[in-house]
Order: C-alpha cells, then structure tokens, then sequence
C-alpha cells in the first residue's frame, strides 16, 4: 500500500493525515502550533514531529512515498540550520523523503476545491489573497503585515474596535461594540471613564497584534446585535478583503474562491458579506476551507500518482468530501 502525507502546520495547531493515494484515510494527529517564524524552530518541529508520529501510528514510514507540509512561517526554512533540523527530524521519523513545504493557504485552498485553478482570500491574524493556477501560487496580494496591510484581518478589526472604543468613551457615548471591548480589555463591569481609555491604550501599545487580534469577534458579535458601529466596520472590513482579491483575479474569473483563516471560516456577518459580494462580483462558486492537512496529503497524492481531471475530484471527495 502506497501512502502519502500531509500536513498543516499553523501558528495555534499541528494537523497531520497520511492517506493512501486513492484519498482512503490511514491515519490523523494533531499537535500545538508548528509555524517556525512565531514558536522557533525546534518547539514547531517538536509539534510537527508528535502530530505526524501520531498520523503513522503503525504504518511503516517507508510505504510513504511523498507528502506535502503547509507551513505558515515556511521562509524560516530558508535558514540553513531550520533547513537541517527539520531534515533530521524527516529522518528521525523514518520519511525516506521529507514532504515538501507549501504555502498554508495552498492547502488551505486544496482543502475545499480539487480545482486546478481559482484563489483563496485568507484572513485570520493576517490577511491576503492567492491566485492559484496548476496547484501552484502564482500571484499574492497583501499579506504585507499589520504595520503595512493586512486590510481587513483579525488585526485590522481589533484596532477598528479598539479606537471605536477609546473614542466613544472619551466623547461619553460608549456603545455596544466599545462596551465588549471595555469588559474585555479593562475588565467586566469597568466604567466607560478616561482610566479605562488609558488602560485600554496601554495594553494595545505594549502588545499590538496580541491584544488587538482576539478583539475580531466582538466586532461580529455587535454587528449581529444591531450596532451600526460594528456593522459599518464588518462592512469596510468585506469591501477592503474583496478589494484585495480583486488584485489576483481577473473581472471575468470563474474559477473557484476559497475562504480560509478563522475570521472568514467562522459563521457571521463578515463572512456573510464577503460571500456575497465575491458571487455577485465574480458570478463564481465561493467555498470554506476545511482541513488543510487533507488538503495537503490530497496536494501529495495529485503529484505522486499525476492525478488530475475526474480521478483528481473523485480521490478529492473520498479523502475531504464534498
């Protein structure tokens, strides 16, 4: 039995699946977050490591023909030493050949479609569009980081939300959305005076994308309750991950669009709208990722055996669904 394995390594969690290239699953495991740029080298290929040991279980790792890594962080392997000790790590596991690493919003894109070209419109932390062609990237738009772009991210929500709040407390109006961020970032119940603006202020200065990020949510919670604040943010946040799709698809593209990161896989407003301006713009089928690290032993499978066409969708809908 010929086997394959893929991988998805992000900033929170570690998924692995090793399929056989017809797309029957052998085995999965999971693991904390493997991107090397934000753990180091050695904890990521520590998680990568435990995520795979449990996806072999007791196949032999000499049955495994190819695999394919999704990394976020993957330019951290440019580095000639993270470059040898994920080597060593392939070769400790008994992988006579180490996947290859790929772009996480590649699998991401794998994840939910087998066609060979489209794009993927990311936003999580960060926030970019793909273009996909041949199952390889082939034009990025954004992705440039919270201090340069990422328009539309769970970065660029959180800081829309955060100076809705100092700015609403300071004018002695503090609305929903303000109020969600103040209970979260000051404390429940905390009053809405220039103390809790200044608390507010000096958490974000200290740890910009660490606090500011985990603040998306609320953005969409008070969108959903009728805050017309929130709403006009979920709105600008849609037009801005739209625009920057527009950057890698033609105005007559009907190729598959892909929604990928937490804040467009999560169900709510945002990605209510997101929806529907792309099908409406691009008269184009828009699908959510699923599991990336299907996505990738689907990816290895395409190249080992050179699936494509119906034998590509049929191995696709047996490992992933759909």
């Amino acid at each position: 039995m010929v086997l394959v394995l893929g991988i998805d390594a992000g900033g929170t969690s570690t998924r692995a699946v090793l399929a056989t290239v017809d797309g029957e699953r052998v085995g999965t495991g999971g693991a904390g977050g493997g991107n090397p740029i934000a753990h180091g080298a050695p904890a990521a290929a520590a998680q990568i490591r435990t995520a795979v040991r449990q996806a072999l279980g007791d196949a032999d790792p000499a049955t495994v023909a190819g695999g394919v890594l999704g990394l976020a962080g993957r330019g951290a392997l440019a580095d000639p030493a993270n470059a040898a000790l994920f080597a060593r790590m392939w070769a400790d596991l008994g992988l006579g050949r180490a996947p290859r690493p790929e772009a996480d919003p590649l699998v991401a894109y794998c994840s939910a479609t087998p066609a060979p070209a489209g794009s993927v419109l990311l936003s999580g932390t960060g926030a970019a569009a793909l273009r996909i062609e041949g199952l390889r990237v082939t034009r990025v738009a954004d992705g440039h980081g919270w201090l340069l772009g990422d328009e539309g991210s769970a970065f660029w929500l959180g800081r829309a939300a955060a100076k809705v709040a100092v700015r609403q407390i300071l004018a002695g109006e503090a609305g929903p959305l303000a109020r969600l961020v103040i209970d979260r970032l000051a404390g429940p119940g905390a009053p809405a005076t220039q103390d809790t603006a200044d608390a507010i202020s000096t958490a974000v200065q200290g740890a910009p994308v660490r606090t500011l990020a985990p603040l998306a949510p609320l953005v969409s919670v008070a969108a959903g309750a009728g805050d017309p604040v929130a709403a006009s943010i979920v709105d600008e946040a849609a037009d801005r991950l739209v625009a920057t799709a527009a950057k890698v698809r033609d105005p007559d593209d009907r190729g598959p669009i892909v929604l990928a990161g937490g804040v467009l896989t999560a169900v709510g407003p945002l990605r209510a709208r997101v929806e529907h301006r792309c099908a409406t713009r691009w008269a184009a089928p828009v699908r959510v990722a699923t599991d990336g690290a299907a996505g990738a032993a689907w990816l290895a499978a395409c190249e080992f055996a050179a699936l494509t066409g119906p034998r590509a969708s049929a191995v696709h809908r047996r490992l992933i669904g759909g």
